[in-house]
């Protein structure tokens, strides 16, 4: 018996990387009395991916609003490519890549507005192992204006914690929507 016990424990042991290794998925569904929604995400930590898609569903009228999400890990950092399609079709999209640098990182992207505008994408993050860090994001339209900055400093120094930061919005440019967690309309 106790022999037995000991062979399980090993082949446990032996099994559980080669189970954590591969693709996992997860679904996830909600019906409510004015909506459905069902989430399938899909994570494979040894190729690096992850991958979320999302679709609810208005029980009164049948709209539908749908979201996807794919990562890939890169050698230098990783790729994203987002989609949203709103339930009377217009869609966004917002596709980038974050490079690793030494001492922190880059981010270069594109985004596309339901109205068909296009925005360049563009930030850099470091630290330098005291403590200290620097962000800085921007936002240009296809003119070359920049219509989004925020810059933030966050720097230590004799127990004290100091972090600055400034954002400015070109007059007229709206603080972008958030995600409405509701049924769509």
């Amino acid at each position: 018996m106790k022999s037995t016990l000991t062979f399980a424990a090993i082949a446990t042991f032996a099994v559980a990387p080669a189970a954590m290794a591969q693709e996992q998925t997860r679904t996830k569904t909600f019906d409510g009395p004015n909506a459905t929604a069902t989430q399938t995400t899909t994570v494979d930590r040894e190729a690096g991916t992850f991958n979320r898609d999302r679709q609810v569903t208005n029980k009164n009228n049948g709209n539908t609003a749908s979201g996807n999400l794919n990562r890939q890990r890169t050698e230098t950092g990783a790729t994203v490519s987002r989609t949203q399609t709103g339930p009377q079709g217009n869609s966004r999209t917002f596709n980038g890549e974050r490079i690793r640098t030494d001492n922190g990182s880059t981010f270069s992207g594109t985004a596309t507005g339901r109205r068909g505008n296009s925005f360049d994408v563009n930030g850099n993050r470091s630290r330098d192992g005291m403590g200290n860090s620097s962000a800085s994001q921007r936002v240009t339209n296809s003119s070359g204006e920049t219509v989004y900055a925020r810059d933030r400093t966050t720097t230590r120094s004799n127990g004290r914690v100091n972090r600055s930061v400034s954002t400015s919005r070109k007059q007229g440019a709206r603080k972008p929507r958030r995600a409405n967690r509701r049924a769509p309309r």
